[in-house]
């Protein structure tokens, strides 16, 4: 049997995961259907973060968390190259005042999708801190932090009904932009890999479907009611993820490492590309096909990030040769 720490499931997963992001951000169904849109960027996509954050846990627990301060190193590494990439459009969308600066670097992230840089960041953390009080109270906790997380999200506009929990989401939201954060989101997802519950491929997919379609269900009624404040949190999404995680987990096969930093690459500068690629349509004349039809905006983004991600890696990969080649 394959060790899962070499499975090319996940390895490929990524790739999968990187693409339902990029279309979360460029809604490629809006132009055919709103509410198809919805279900294949607000429902379907919202698996992407939480399978990254479970291979981190997975791979984090393989190794007893003794990586942890090399995995946080790391991940502080690309997140300052990332908030230095997105300087430019900061500063062209109007900055951020000195507090809010602190406050975007440390807890929200300084551009619409870094927040998951000091997410995980956080999210580890936590998990660690949880984890002191064993596995089964580390998840429940977890669990409980999700709940409040979910009251914030999804479930927002009835939570808030309620006097007391309206007065505690606002004090939350002094603090967060969003409960979609490393405090009530992460450690859970981060948890249930560190778990690595893996069941025959037949339950989990059988179980995937039944979740899913359960979720689906949840997200439609969400929508229908008009209660979300955000929707990156669902009741069912965690069970869903532990059935997507063990089927992958039962399909892996090999390795694919240029799918790790590929993967990296594209959810960094996806946004970048999409401001490039309404530019360029603008300057091209090309903004019907690639600005206003949905699908062709999406595909025109998810093709050049791919190519600049590419390329990046395919540069960084050569360096090592080169400089052997002058030893």
């Amino acid at each position: 049997m394959a060790d899962g720490r070499r499975g090319a499931a996940l390895d490929l997963f990524r790739l999968a995961a990187v693409v339902l992001v990029v279309a979360n951000h460029t809604s490629p169904l809006v132009s055919v259907s709103p509410l198809r849109d919805f279900w294949f960027t607000r429902v379907l996509a919202r698996v992407a973060v939480p399978f990254f954050l479970m291979v981190s846990g997975y791979f984090l627990a393989k190794d007893q968390w003794r990586r942890t301060g090399v995995f946080l190193k790391k991940t502080c590494l690309l997140y300052g190259a990332a908030v230095l990439l997105y300087l430019p459009l900061n500063w062209y969308n109007g900055g951020y005042g000195p507090a809010e600066w602190v406050k975007k670097l440390l807890l929200d992230g300084t551009f619409y999708h870094l927040w998951y840089f000091p997410g995980v960041i956080l999210g580890v953390l936590v998990a660690r801190g949880l984890l002191r009080l064993g596995p089964r109270t580390a998840l429940t906790a977890a669990g409980l932090l999700y709940l409040v997380g979910l009251g914030g999200d999804s479930y927002y506009g009835l939570t808030c009904q309620l006097p007391a929990l309206e007065a505690l989401y606002g004090e939350i939201f002094q603090i967060f932009a969003y409960t979609r954060n490393g405090l009530f989101f992460t450690p859970l997802f981060l948890l249930l890999g560190a778990a690595g519950v893996r069941w025959s491929v037949r339950t989990s997919a059988a179980g995937l479907c039944a979740a899913f379609a359960a979720m689906t269900a949840e997200g439609l009624w969400l929508h229908g009611l008009q209660v979300q404040r955000h929707d990156s949190m669902y009741m069912l999404l965690p069970l869903v993820m532990v059935c997507l995680f063990s089927l992958l987990l039962g399909l892996n096969r090999g390795e694919r490492r240029s799918c790790r930093k590929l993967s990296s690459l594209i959810y960094v500068l996806h946004p970048w590309c999409i401001v490039l690629v309404r530019g360029g349509a603008e300057v091209l004349g090309l903004e019907g096909p690639l600005v206003e039809n949905s699908m062709g905006h999406f595909l025109a983004v998810l093709a050049s990030s791919a190519a600049a991600s590419w390329a990046l890696w395919l540069a960084w990969s050569r360096r090592p040769l080169k400089r052997s080649n002058k030893g």
